[in-house]
Parts: structure tokens; sequence; C-alpha cells
């Protein structure tokens, strides 16, 4: 299974264009899966289940409503089981992880750096998942490890963040997101009009979404850059031309 990563500032609008590609399938493109079947998926792996027992849970997960009741314990066992493997797993994660959980910046509250963390490990956990699994397409990811370095690199410096990308684990490709840092603060200030670091938060972000694409591309990951300042629409169509010429969508 590949694994595509969105990145850029918080407001920038990447949850939206994901969705809206997972939702509605462009042609000449593999299927683009939520993460929230991963917890399914690495259940079936894992146990292995006949077809008819796969079906018919497939089918019940679908449904939103069992879906909040399936999703918890699994998605409980899908991170244990991760997090487990992950004590022996091969290059480069061990290097990743070691540098990605070091000291964090003494300026950052304690509850705050928990929470990155927190946040970190559940996306460890999620592209461990990914890339173990079976099957054909892409999962796309807008709160990957491309995007956590984002929020963990608000508190390091600009050294540690680099390497922070030249040891993620790869993906198969990843996403920037742009818009204007004016348009960005606008739609932050729409969603909480109470918080004032708006200014500094987006121009780290770009800052860091700089050092990722130059990092990412010395090791030839492939690393596109897509205008959110317009319309939805748009910025969807233009990311699905911009994933249809990669190679390692098509196997080439």
């Amino acid at each position: 299974m590949l694994r595509i990563e969105f990145m850029g500032p918080p407001g920038v609008g990447k949850t939206t264009v994901v969705r809206r590609l997972q939702d509605d399938r462009a042609p000449g493109l593999p299927a683009l899966h939520a993460p929230q079947w991963l917890p399914l998926w690495a259940e079936h792996q894992r146990k292995r289940p006949n077809a008819v027992t796969r079906n018919l849970e497939s089918i019940l997960y679908a449904r939103k409503g069992l879906r909040r009741w399936m999703r918890p314990r699994l998605e409980k066992e899908m991170i244990r089981h991760a997090l487990r493997a992950l004590r022996d797993a091969p290059g480069p994660w061990p290097e990743f992880l070691r540098g990605a959980l070091g000291t964090p910046d003494p300026e950052i509250p304690e509850a705050l750096a928990l929470e990155r963390l927190r946040s970190f490990a559940f996306s460890a956990a999620q592209a461990w998942v990914a890339d173990s699994l079976h099957g054909q397409g892409a999962v796309v990811f807008d709160e990957g490890l491309a995007q956590r370095g984002i929020s963990l690199g608000q508190g390091m410096d600009v050294a540690r963040t680099r390497e922070f990308y030249r040891r993620m684990p790869a993906p198969a490709a990843v996403v920037r997101v742009r818009a204007s840092s004016a348009e960005i603060q606008a739609r932050l200030r729409t969603r909480n009009p109470d918080v004032t670091r708006f200014n500094a938060m987006v121009e780290r972000a770009f800052e860091i979404g700089e050092l990722a694409g130059e990092a990412l591309g010395t090791r030839g990951i492939p690393v596109v850059d897509i205008d959110a300042s317009g319309d939805v629409e748009s910025a969807v169509q233009e990311t699905a031309r911009a994933l249809k010429g990669l190679s390692v969508m098509s196997g080439r």
C-alpha cells in the first residue's frame, strides 16, 4: 500500500482537498483511501479472517454510526501492535524515532510538548501500518509524519528540523499545499478569533515546508506543490493531475 502525505500551514486547506480526492476518485489514479480504514485493515491482516467475516466487518465499518463504535477498539489494538513492532523496526525507523523524540524546546509548556509527542506517536503508528499493509491503492494523510514535522518543528532549531525530514520513513509522495499568508490567517481567525499567534505560526510553517522540500528532494522523494488559494475544485484537480504524473502512482 502506498503512503501519500500532505503538509502545509494550519488552515491552508489540506483536509478539504484530501477529503475531496478520496470521495471523488479521479480517472487514472489508484484508489485513494482514508486513514480511518487502517484499524480495520490492520486487524484483518493480523487475524486473517475468512472472506465472509472480512466482507461483513467491512460493510459494518463503512456505516458511520457503527464505525464510531468499532474504531476506538480497533485503533487501540492497531497502535499497540504498531508500537510493539517499532521496537525492533529496521532502519530508518530507529534513527528517525530517536531524533524526533529527543529533548523538546524548554520554552514549550510541558502539556503542549506531551500533546505533540502523543500526536507524533499516533502518526508514526499509522505510517508503519500503512507501509506494512498488503493491497492496492494509496492511503492519503493530511496529518501524517510530514505534517507532524511542522508541529514539532515549531519548537526545533533548523538543523534538527532538517534532520527530521532527512530521516523520515519515505512516503510515496509528499504534497505541499500553499496559499497566501494573509488568506491562511483569515481562515484561522474565522475558526478562532481569540488566537493572536497566527502570523508567527504560519510563517514558521512555510519555513519548515521549505526545509522539508529540500531534505526530501535530495532523497528522491517526489514533492509536489499545490495552490489552494482559489476554489477547492481547482485545487483538487491540480492535485489529481500532479499525482497522476508521478511514476510511483502508475508503477512505472
